[in-house]
């Protein structure tokens, strides 16, 4: 069929040259190539030895290309035969891996290594082995032999990172994120580990930018919480390092972090701070207040005892913890806490009283206990103090025991920051079912009253 297709299209191809040399009678032309005499051919001659000389090169060059495609091909077939070969070896390697038998696991990959550097698993799987052996300078030694190899490569960055975060040794790892990124700007892995990398070392400026990328990315309540707690570092910053000569814009920037999020504890606490240090004690009064109603947080009350009864007004704080009281009867945990400010300004009938409500009411801890011994100390009933005393044992350190509600992470005292899982706003107290107040009834109460009257303190 082919041959007489060929044929056929000689045949036209012969009839249209007749056909042009009959029609397109002239002199002939003459042809210089170089040589001593110049070639004459007829016009028609000219052009159709122009074709054929153009379609003869077109298949010389079309067949080199035949030629050089088939290699490619030759060479692709066996580049796939040799990956499915090591990727057989590779996982023959894992198989004895999961076996336990590390030995052959490592003697596999190194050759797999040896004859296929391109591959990017052995090396991580190599160095994962040397990780679990806690041979993390082997493991390093693998991943830099990979760099070498094949250049930086995300995974085998990031391997670099966790081994170096697993070590401890931290510092190194900025750089290399920072490649990670260059080399992919949205790995969030690895701008959260560098974000939480300067909350490590406390440089809230670099966090704040870093954790902006995050948000380009990952839009979540969580990263929304924890921008807020970056800022609320950098303000604490400021607090400390330019106090009192930024004291205004302190203050509105601790009154913007409370109107975005009312229930973030921390502002709050450092607005009072702040409001403390210029002698505006009416309005950290009425701040902690404020923060109490909000969020139901004992840490307001806390600090509402100190501030009271350090500007010698102890009545003032009786008094809130009696319109408290009123609206939450049942909250044993701001009973305790009403208990344990008796006892500090030696109301010592009045805390035996309350104590006892307690424990009539089927309340049971350490912190009780010892809050007892110490009345009974205080009215000379040594016996009964004694056998309260052993009651509390062993004694804590503490008579109001905090957690993180993130990570679980137990703290001897509110703070606004947890170290264990770098979360802001999620120190609580650890018995959470005192926690019953419903703080829209009193929300009604604060807003209507004073919390911070007496002037002269102004």
């Amino acid at each position: 069929m082919k041959i007489k297709l060929f044929a056929l299209l000689f045949l036209l191809f012969f009839g249209c040259y007749i056909a042009l040399f009959i029609l397109n009678p002239s002199d002939p032309v003459k042809f210089y190539y170089g040589g001593a005499k110049p070639i004459e051919m007829s016009v028609t001659s000219f052009i159709v030895l122009s074709f054929v000389l153009g379609i003869i090169i077109s298949i010389i060059i079309s067949f080199f290309f035949d030629i050089k495609s088939a290699i490619e091909r030759w060479m692709m077939g066996k580049k796939e035969r040799k990956a499915e070969e090591f990727k057989e070896f590779f996982d023959k390697a894992k198989t004895y891996d999961l076996r336990g038998d590390r030995e052959k696991a490592i003697e596999g990959l190194e050759k797999i290594i040896r004859n296929a550097p391109h591959m990017e698993e052995p090396y991580l799987l190599l160095a994962d082995i040397y990780v679990s052996m806690e041979d993390y300078d082997k493991a390093m030694e693998i991943l830099n032999l990979a760099e070498t190899g094949m250049g930086k490569k995300e995974n085998i960055l990031l391997k670099k990172v966790r081994i170096n975060h697993t070590k401890r040794d931290y510092l190194k790892n900025e750089e290399i994120l920072k490649d990670i990124l260059t080399l992919n700007e949205s790995n969030v892995e690895a701008l959260r580990m560098l974000r939480d990398f300067y909350i490590w070392k406390k440089d809230w400026y670099e966090a704040y930018e870093v954790e902006k990328r995050i948000k380009k990315f990952v839009k979540t309540e969580e990263e929304n919480k924890r921008l807020m707690g970056i800022q609320y570092e950098k303000t604490l910053t400021h607090f400390n390092k330019q106090f009192p000569q930024k004291v205004d814009k302190i203050i509105d920037k601790l009154k913007e972090i409370i109107s975005e999020d009312k229930h973030f504890i921390p502002a709050y606490i450092l607005l009072a701070e702040a409001y403390k240090r210029i002698d505006k004690l009416n309005e950290a009064g009425r701040t902690y207040g404020r923060g109490y109603t909000k969020t139901g947080h004992v840490i307001f009350l806390l600090k509402m005892e100190d501030l009271y009864i350090n500007r010698g007004d102890p009545g003032a704080i009786l008094k809130i913890y009696q319109r408290v009281l009123e609206l939450s009867t049942k909250d044993h945990l701001i009973l305790f806490l009403y208990a344990r400010l008796c006892l500090r300004l030696e109301m010592i009938d009045e805390a035996i009283d309350t104590l006892n409500t307690l424990i009539a009411e089927g309340e049971e801890f350490r912190g009780l206990h010892r809050a007892m011994a110490e009345a009974f100390i205080h009215r000379g009933e040594t016996e009964n103090a004694v056998a309260e005393f052993q009651k509390a044992f062993p004694m804590e350190e503490i008579y109001i025991p905090f957690v993180c509600t993130k990570c679980q992470a137990i703290q001897e005292e509110w703070k606004d920051f947890c170290e264990s899982c770098y979360s802001w706003n999620t120190v609580s107290v650890k018995k959470e079912d005192f926690l019953h107040t419903d703080p829209t009834e009193l929300r009604v109460l604060y807003d209507g009253e004073d919390w911070g009257r007496g002037g002269q303190y102004d």
